[in-house]
């Protein structure tokens, strides 16, 4: 236990020092990460799947919801409290700190995103778009992290409930047979 709060000490240290210029980018970066906007993805794939009449598409869909659901019940048992900082304390909702549901929400939401931005579009497009919600994914989890939302290894828990959750999806669901 001792190690991870030091592994959380030392990785929060270098991201608070980032330069202060950068925390309107880091709120906006936050926001694109907030499990509003990540189940609206899940909608949207469902709207998508509707349209291309795939039943398989529309749980791939249903599957970012759920990934958000567990993450809550998670968070429900764990009871970890979030970082004292005056962004933990400010927030308007009050819920535990591990796993962060930002992380975990961005990893499936963009993560579906891109898959179906590889499968879908044609290069270099497919690459580019890869690329950008790769990047995004990971801003989000330093935001969270920057802003004082959570300890770094609560992002790297999100991440990995959002991966396992992606890898399912992509594996299991197949969402595009």
């Amino acid at each position: 236990m001792r190690s991870i709060h030091t592994f959380d000490a030392q990785v929060a240290r270098a991201v608070v020092a980032l330069p202060v210029g950068l925390k309107p980018v880091f709120l906006v970066v936050t926001l694109l990460g907030s499990p509003t906007v990540t189940m609206a993805i899940g909608f949207g794939v469902v709207v998508a799947a509707y349209f291309r009449h795939s039943l398989r598409m529309a749980l791939a869909g249903g599957g970012v919801w759920l990934t958000v659901g567990i993450n809550s019940l998670i968070k429900l048992a764990v009871e970890r409290e979030r970082p004292l900082s005056d962004y933990a304390l400010a927030m308007p909702l009050r819920t535990h700190s591990f796993p962060s549901g930002h992380a975990a929400g961005s990893m499936v939401a963009y993560g579906l995103l891109a898959y179906l931005a590889w499968r879908l579009l044609p290069q270099p497009w497919s690459a580019i778009v890869v690329v950008a919600l790769g990047l995004l994914i990971f801003l989000i989890g330093v935001s969270r992290v920057y802003l004082g939302a959570h300890f770094p290894t609560d992002v790297i828990a999100g991440w990995l409930l959002g991966g396992v959750a992606l890898v399912l999806i992509i594996v299991v669901v197949k969402p595009l047979q």
